[in-house]
């Protein structure tokens, strides 16, 4: 597919080159400080130019894409931020309904941990 895409664009540029070297049946005129560029360069002229807005408008591209990439990052840190400190919150304010579940949640915890170190005492001592 790469092959193809490639030949493809070298054929589109050489048919676009042709044209603008033949210029024959071609509307296109150029000025430059205000006086017509005739002559063999005429054509090498259009395609710096052309080719310069192109090269312009490409950077300018790039530079737009980048700068809102940056932009929706930040914006993403920032919202990742905000809901931190919403579960923050929301955990905060809800400590005094969800006491009555953490003191049996504890009273299990201690025991688990007692048989645990009574466990860790009797290979110790083998």
């Amino acid at each position: 597919m790469k092959k193809l895409l490639t030949f493809v664009l070298i054929v589109m540029l050489a048919c676009l080159f042709l044209d603008k070297i033949s210029g024959s049946g071609s509307d296109m005129h150029m000025q430059f400080n205000g006086d017509d560029v005739d002559g063999p360069l005429e054509w090498l002229f259009g395609l710096v130019f052309a080719g310069g807005g192109l090269l312009i408008a490409a950077i300018a591209v790039v530079c737009a894409a980048v700068i809102t990439g940056v932009v929706l990052a930040g914006v993403g840190v920032v919202l990742i931020a905000v809901v931190a400190l919403c579960v923050v919150l929301a955990l905060a304010l809800s400590t005094p309904v969800l006491l009555p579940l953490l003191i049996p949640v504890a009273i299990v915890w201690l025991i688990v941990s007692r048989k645990h170190k009574q466990a860790q005492a009797r290979q110790h001592s083998l």
